[in-house]
Formats: structure tokens, sequence, C-alpha cells
């Protein structure tokens, strides 16, 4: 506040220049300083003033935004059921805001009486006709006292197939056998016949591969086969054929990832990110030059990796610098240059050019580069030379680790190589090992292409499902064959004897016949 001061009033004092009571100063010295006192007062109390207005403007913002969100988490959730939910969900959805928007009605849910239900038509001709024998061996109980009672009427099996490139209909004809041990009538598939089924082999192993290996849609497979080639079956269909062909395939994945934990020589390893349901789910992908295993799970830890491998790895890991690949035990670990050096292409950007921070990042990309030459060189290269490439190599590698640098990014880079620097030249003592990881990279990328086209899976069995085949089908191009092929066998054949035929290396062409 101001105080006013008027030195000539009725009651004046001698002492107004200096008094007594305030340690001599003048009256007008103190009237000023309470003034400038007020002055202070009313400077913060306006500024506490724009402070609350600001954060009153703040918090507004601040709501709006938290309604935004949450609006657009909404119509995310909305679009997801929409992409994603099951018909029981769809019911269960369209139920609640029925019963929401009007009263409630009381009935059985599901169709009205009277609804016809849709059953495949049954074909009214057939192409050929099959005569298949009893079975020796009863496939319950492994007997072999079997029975025919050719007093009763065989069992026709009308089953839909391509054939050919054509759709064809083919009618098994079954004996009636019995076992006398178990006391079930037995029967055995014939040559192309899954019995129980009304679509055969072929059909089912084309559907599974333009699903998996082509990309096509789980709603656009039934759709381009029976526009191309006649036959008709639904999406849920095609889930049951993956199904079925995943549990084919357990016993090769389980012997294939066996394989890949006993090697001696390089495996490579890498994981990428997939869709569960709309949270985060990991592909992880374990690869020799023989054999492929992918590996479905929710978490990117590196416990994923070790249980494939075991404890006890004996062989060369090759992978980037993930750090859940750390704990994992193996003879040696080759970290992949190729990372290295797209690492140092990036940031080299945001120094400035000339500086040691730039060269820094311009010897790295030429030590890589001269790294992947002498790998594809190797046996054209004279000893003499090759070791002279190696010294360079490893002396090159301590010069950059040993630089001063200044830029952030630079620092990093150069942290992370001495963080590895045993895992940077395994190539140079092993000459199987490769330099980079482009192997497990070129493996993912079917998936990362997949990923995009249908957004991941709603369950977690579809995706062990889709490892399972990836698994097979990639090992099946690995020695040669082609994977329709397999996945036919896969579908009429016991696993044993698809086994033999997946291990047993051919050229492409020969597969194919």
């Amino acid at each position: 506040m101001d105080f006013p001061f008027y030195p000539k009033h009725e009651h004046g004092c001698k002492h107004v220049k200096c008094c007594p009571h305030v340690g001599g100063a003048s009256l007008g010295s103190l009237v000023l300083a309470a003034s400038e006192h007020g002055d202070y007062l009313r400077s913060l109390h306006s500024q506490l003033d724009a402070e609350r207005k600001s954060i009153s403007r703040l918090l507004e913002e601040k709501e709006t935004l938290e309604k935004k969100v949450e609006q657009l988490k909404l119509e995310l959730r909305l679009e997801r059921q929409n992409r994603f939910a099951t018909n029981k969900q769809k019911q269960k959805a369209e139920s609640t805001t029925a019963a929401k928007t009007s009263p409630k009605k009381s009935g059985k849910r599901g169709a009205p009486c009277g609804h016809p239900a849709w059953y495949r038509k049954t074909p009214a001709e057939y192409d050929r006709r099959v005569s298949v024998a009893a079975p020796r061996e009863c496939p319950h109980c492994q007997s072999s006292n079997i029975s025919l009672y050719e007093s009763q009427p065989d069992l026709e099996h009308l089953q839909e197939d391509i054939v050919d490139g054509r759709y064809h209909v083919n009618l098994f004809v079954h004996p009636a056998a019995r076992c006398r041990d178990c006391r079930r009538w037995v029967q055995q598939a014939g040559q192309g016949e899954i019995l129980g089924s009304r679509i055969g082999p072929n059909a089912r192993a084309m559907a599974v591969y333009l699903r998996n290996e082509i990309g096509v849609t789980y709603r656009k497979v039934p759709r381009a086969m029976a526009d191309l080639l006649g036959l008709k079956f639904t999406p849920a269909a095609l889930i049951g054929f993956e199904k079925m062909l995943a549990a084919q395939a357990q016993p090769i994945v389980a012997d294939i990832e066996k394989k890949i934990a006993s090697t001696e020589g390089p495996v490579h390893a890498d994981e990428t990110y997939w869709t569960l349901d709309g949270d985060r789910a990991y592909f992880w992908v374990h690869t020799t030059t023989e054999y492929v295993h992918f590996e479905f799970e929710t978490t990117r830890a590196g416990q994923v990796s070790r249980d494939i491998l075991g404890e006890d790895f004996a062989g060369t890991l090759v992978t980037d610098c993930y750090s859940g690949y750390e704990a994992q035990s193996a003879s040696a670990k080759q970290k992949c240059l190729a990372h290295l050096a797209r690492a140092a292409r990036d940031w080299q950007k945001l120094v400035r050019k000339g500086s040691k921070d730039f060269t820094f990042f311009e010897r790295i990309k030429c030590w890589v580069t001269c790294g992947c030459k002498y790998h594809q060189q190797l046996s054209k290269w004279s000893a003499a030379k090759r070791a002279k490439q190696q010294r360079w190599l490893k002396q090159e590698l301590q010069n950059l680790m040993q630089l001063k640098l200044k830029h952030e990014k630079a620092i990093t880079l150069q942290q992370r190589m001495i963080k590895h620097a045993d895992c940077w030249l395994v190539f140079v003592d092993d000459p199987r090992v490769p330099p980079t990881n482009n192997l497990a990279e070129r493996t993912l990328r079917p998936l990362v292409i997949m990923r995009k086209i249908c957004f991941g899976h709603r369950s977690r069995a579809g995706g062990e499902h889709m490892a399972r085949i990836m698994t097979v089908k990639e090992t099946a191009r690995r020695h040669g064959h082609n994977p329709l092929r397999l996945f036919y066998r896969l579908f009429t054949q016991p696993p044993d004897q698809v086994m033999k035929f997946l291990y047993k290396k051919t050229s492409a062409k020969t597969s194919l016949a």
C-alpha cells in the first residue's frame, strides 16, 4: 500500500529528517520504502494471477485432450472389434446395444424358430470311384484282429478336391470292418483322402499356401478358390485347415528345434513384433542354412531364445545388439555389422560435416564394408592377403574404440562397440560365421509383409499355428522342396514319413514334379 506523507501538517515533528525511533532514518525514506514494497507486492500478485490463468487454460486443454484420447481409444476399440471380433462377440455387442435402446424382452436367443441352418451341399455326381481296402491294423488299439462284415452295406465318402487344376469329386468306398478287441468300426484313408472331410488335401494345401505363402486374407482365399477353381468353402473352414496342418506339423517342429539347438555352427536369431488382439506380441526366429524355427510369444524377454536353444548351446549365435541375447550361453557371439553401419549412416546426418564425429561414422562404414568384403572374398584371397586384412580389421577396431568424440550419438555408438568388443570379428576366426544377420532378417521378411496385410491375430492359438506352418514351410524351401507339396503330405501322411521327405534334399525343379 502507499503511505501519504505530508511533512507540513498541524502536528509537525522536528525529528522528521532524523527520527530516533527508527534508528535515525528520515520519515521520507521510510515512506518511500513502504511504497516500493507495495509496488513489489502488486507485481507479485499480478504474476500470480497470470500464472493462475495460464494453469487454468492448460487444465482446460488437458481435459480436452483427455476427452479426445478417450474418444480415439473408443474408436480404435470399435475398429478392432469390427475387424477382429468373433460372431459371438458381435452378437453380444448388438444385444447390449439393443437392451439399452429397447425394453427387455424374454425369449430364447439366436435365430427364430424354423430358421434354416447352412449345410454343405452334397454333390449329385462324382468323377471317380475309389475302392479302399479295410485296414490291417486298428488305428485305435493297434490290434490286427479286424473282421469284415459283408452283410453290412459299404460306407461311401464323397470328397471334393482340386485335381490337375480343376474341380474334382471322388467317391471313396470303404467296406464295413470292425476291430474285435476294442469293438470299434475302423477305416483307412485311401490315396488322396482325408477321413471324415468333405474337402480333399489338394484343396486344403492350396488354401493354406495362398494364406501363409502368398499372403491372401482369410476372406479372399475362399473367394479366389470359388471363382478360379469352382470349390466353395468358408473362411472358418480355412482356419480349420490351418489348425489341422499345425497339429500334424508339431512333431516336425519339435525335431527342427532340437536340430537347431544341437548345431555347432552359426545360428541366426532375430524377432519382430506382432499384434495379438490389439496387444503387442512377438515372432522369434532361429535359423541355420538348413533349418528354420519360428516361435510365437507374448514377451520379448531373452528367456524365449534360451528356452529354444537350451542352456548348453555350443554353437555361435549371430544377432543384433539387443540385450535379450546377452545371457545366452554360446561358444561365441557375432554381432551384426550391418546394424552398426546402418546406425552410423543414420546418425552421421546429425553431426557437422568434416568434424571428428563425422569422420568416426565414415570410418565405421568403411570398416564394415571391408569386413563384409573380406568374408565374401575369403576363398579367393591368398593366405598373406587374408592375414594382412585381419590385422587391419582388428587394429582399426581398436582405433575406433579409442577416439575422443564429442557428439552424443557418436559416443553412444562407440560405447556400443566397446560393450561388444569381442563380438564384432568372430567371423575372422571362424569362416563359417557371416559378419551380418541378414539370414534371419530375410527369413522374417514374409512375416513383416503378412503383418501389413492381416494386422495380427485375435487369439494366441492363431499365432502358434502360423509359427508351426512357417517353420515347416521355410525349412522345406531350405531343402529345395515346394511348400505346396509338403502341405499335401502333411494332410495325407503321418509325421515320420513327412519328416523323411522334408530332410531329403532335392532341387526345386524336382520337388515340383
